[in-house]
């Protein structure tokens, strides 16, 4: 990964040497023209995450900016605003007892047919300290493996399931769940254990909580590789931590990144907007027109 990237509208300066970057001198308020949309686009690619620092949205800017990496997946898991219905505030109260939003390794909604291709994150207030959030990139995760474990995990499926997180996101006070949400999650989903990435056509490990199993294997054979694999994919030499600020709007590629929010603020409160964005169906290998990135 390059130093800094300097591109005609903003800079990008990396946050790790595996992925992230802040993007500097750009107001996403303002109207976006068709090549700064294609050096975004080219940003994520190239860094999977992108933190846009000092931004002051309002939800309709928000609505605009979001828009520029794809439609809205929908929710129909978490309530969203009434007056914005992309859209769901998480809020954190001081003192708030109970477990954090978000507060383990995950990829958003994994158990859906499509799963979203990013999601956005917006921070409207943040503590003076912690709530940083991590990420892991599932693209090296795969490369680090051994040529043997490779070999036997390409092909195979895994079954991904959202039962235990809606019920972990009905205990939480931060936000809330629709009741229908319950029929949506209690399903059983089939992804490639190792996609192809749908815009770059890189491999990646598709793993994390909510795969309960491997297609063939029962619970019990692939509860001993599962966790290994979610080991694998979170050495510290795959992350990144982003610290947040008030104004920041950070969006990450769902597929091949994991993240984890962490809760170590309990004095504090933290307030954000989240939103997902349309994916496509995971699949083993790419699309006829993917164009390559290095």
């Amino acid at each position: 990964m390059q130093v800094s990237g300097q591109f005609r509208h903003f800079e990008a300066t990396p946050l790790s040497g595996s992925l992230g970057a802040e993007i500097a001198g750009l107001d996403l308020r303002q109207e976006i023209s068709a090549s700064l949309s294609k050096e975004i686009s080219d940003a994520f690619a190239r860094y999977h995450m992108l933190c846009f620092r000092d931004q002051k949205l309002g939800l309709d800017d928000y609505r605009r900016a979001a828009r520029l990496f794809g439609p809205f997946s929908g929710n129909p898991i978490h309530v969203a605003l009434p007056s914005h219905p992309e859209f769901v505030r998480v809020v954190k109260e001081a003192n708030q007892d109970g477990p954090t939003f978000g507060g383990n390794w995950h990829t958003d909604l994994s158990w859906f047919e499509k799963p979203p291709k990013a999601t956005l994150l917006y921070a409207e207030e943040v503590p003076p300290y912690g709530g940083d959030t991590l990420f892991a990139n599932l693209h090296l995760a795969w490369e680090r493996l051994s040529e043997t474990l490779r070999g036997m995990l390409d092909g195979q499926v895994g079954i991904h399931s959202g039962y235990g997180a809606y019920g972990i996101n009905a205990s939480l006070k931060s936000i809330k769940v629709v009741d229908e949400g319950w029929e949506v999650s209690n399903t059983e989903v089939e992804h490639p254990l190792v996609p192809r990435h749908p815009d770059t056509g890189k491999p990646f490990l598709f793993v994390n909580p909510n795969v309960v199993r491997i297609k063939g294997m029962s619970e019990s054979e692939s509860r001993p590789l599962l966790a290994y694999l979610m080991t694998a994919c979170t050495r510290a030499d795959l992350t990144c931590r982003l610290s947040w600020k008030a104004g920041s709007l950070t969006v990450w590629d769902n597929r091949c990144l994991l993240h984890h929010a962490i809760g170590d603020y309990p004095q504090f409160r933290r307030v954000v907007v989240r939103t997902t964005i349309a994916g496509d169906r995971l699949a083993t290998s790419p699309r006829q027109d993917v164009a390559r990135v290095a």
